[in-house]
């Protein structure tokens, strides 16, 4: 299990984590919404280990962060950032294997990265340089680069993905969740930051909501996505579940 307790951070006068407490288990998806500047990215950064919080604790299956090394780190969980620079010219099979640890078996190897490179739909691609990809491709090779991290290491471990559809169309968001979802099926856990709360709705078995750097609610999706939570978030009227006047589409509705 990750949990984190009463995490707090300041950037100089301003507060970015206020008392923040959050827990992931295997087997789980979570998702964390609301507003820009809520703090969201913040508090995955610091469950990666990545930034240090002011004060409160994480823990990773029982151990403090802090008494985690890189190398353990990296068996354990995976972090998708937002955006990631590459500096050299990578073929995107290449950015993929970055994921694999040092003196992993070669044939193995290639393996797994094939299986993470079709699984994003980006195999037809792997002899391209990275620069020359969209965004979104670009983003789901990182995708695939953190899958080959963890399926390196036995398959499970913790997925942390930050607005990991935020560039993707519509059959890749749907393709990212569901690889989300089997991988917590396998006994991994998925912690996920989206903006998008149709699809944190249909893909998570929790949302937490943040805003203004507290958690201000968390709860099934039907406990969340609510006419008075959404206003609470987002500071917006809304009416969950009314069909509008014109037409609309749901991610829901589509059939794979």
């Amino acid at each position: 299990m990750y949990v984190a307790e009463n995490i707090r951070m300041r950037a100089g006068a301003k507060v970015i984590l206020d008392g923040v407490s959050l827990s992931l288990q295997s087997g789980k998806v979570v998702a964390i919404v609301g507003p820009n500047g809520a703090g969201k990215s913040s508090l995955l950064k610091v469950l990666a280990g990545e930034r240090k919080a002011d004060s409160g604790t994480v823990t990773l299956d029982g151990t403090p962060l802090s008494n985690t090394g890189a190398a353990a780190l990296a068996k354990k969980r995976a972090v998708l950032p937002q955006s990631v620079v590459v500096a050299f010219p990578f073929l995107a099979a290449e950015i993929v294997a970055l994921g694999l640890p040092q003196y992993f078996p070669k044939v193995e190897g290639a393996r797994i990265v094939e299986r993470a490179l079709r699984g994003v739909d980006m195999f037809g691609a792997r002899e391209q340089v990275y620069d020359t990809l969209s965004g979104g491709e670009r983003q789901r090779v990182q995708l695939a680069r953190v899958l080959v991290q963890l399926w390196a290491h036995g398959g499970r471990g913790y997925l942390l993905l930050d607005e990991p559809t935020a560039s993707l169309d519509l059959p890749h968001q749907l393709a990212t969740l569901r690889i989300a979802r089997e991988h917590a099926s396998a006994g991994g856990g998925v912690l996920a930051v989206l903006h998008d709360i149709n699809l944190a709705a249909m893909s998570a078995d929790e949302i937490v909501a943040m805003r203004d750097g507290r958690v201000i609610a968390r709860g099934t999706p039907a406990e969340i996505v609510t006419d008075d939570v959404i206003h609470a978030l987002y500071g917006v009227r809304a009416s969950v579940g009314t069909a509008p006047s014109g037409p609309f589409l749901l991610p829901q509705s589509v059939i794979f």
